[in-house]
């Protein structure tokens, strides 16, 4: 996949011009249209923090313990409901696709989840490597990073989190872990939307808390 570069001012403005194509690219995603290409699911994706949207913590807060006392099923529901808030969160589409496994609720849904879950990490690593912060990857929500780093770094512990600012405005994650078959730790670098002096504010309003 070819290099994708992020231009938040430019996908602020796709939602403004564009809301039907936005909002039209979003039911593509959830319904597993394998037609869509990287480039149209990265301008939706990064698009997403400017659509309006109000997760449903408190939703997912209760889904995730139904989850972890195995009610599966009910669970399942309520991490949809939550998508249709969130739609490209890799926490959700990834709980939701286990919760409909565990349960065996909808195979096709398991498959189509995980398949949407596969396309956004690819989105993702195209934009960078997360070896340096000049690298980092590009996210739009702090749960995202950790989704990347367990399912693409294999990550089995975060040491640590910090902020590293870096030109006198951008922010970025550096993230110290340890890698499953690694002895050495080592450092993970992301670039979360919000994290500048002028949209701080803006993305701890956004910030997850689940």
């Amino acid at each position: 996949m070819d290099k994708i570069t992020i231009d938040y001012t430019a996908h602020e403005n796709f939602i403004k011009n564009n809301r039907a194509l936005y909002d039209e690219t979003v039911r593509r995603f959830a319904t597993g249209d394998d037609t869509l290409t990287p480039q149209e699911l990265a301008q939706a994706y990064y698009a997403t923090p400017f659509a309006g949207y109000k997760p449903l913590t408190e939703l997912v807060k209760t889904a995730n313990q139904l989850y972890r006392i195995r009610d599966y099923r009910v669970a399942y529901f309520m991490y949809l409901d939550a998508l249709e808030r969130d739609p490209f969160s890799l926490l959700l589409l990834k709980k939701a696709a286990n919760a409909s496994y565990f349960d065996g609720i909808d195979p096709e849904a398991t498959q189509r989840l995980r398949a949407s879950v596969k396309r956004l990490h690819e989105v993702i690593q195209a934009t960078g490597d997360g070896t340096t912060p000049d690298t980092a990857f590009q996210v739009i929500q702090v749960s995202d990073e950790y989704q990347i780093l367990y399912d693409i770094f294999h990550v089995k512990d975060v040491i640590s989190q910090s902020v590293v600012k870096r030109d006198g405005a951008v922010v970025y994650d550096e993230m110290t872990v340890m890698i499953l078959g690694e002895k050495e730790a080592r450092k993970v670098y992301f670039a979360v939307y919000g994290e500048t002096d002028d949209d701080m504010q803006d993305f701890f309003n956004r910030k997850k808390t689940y």
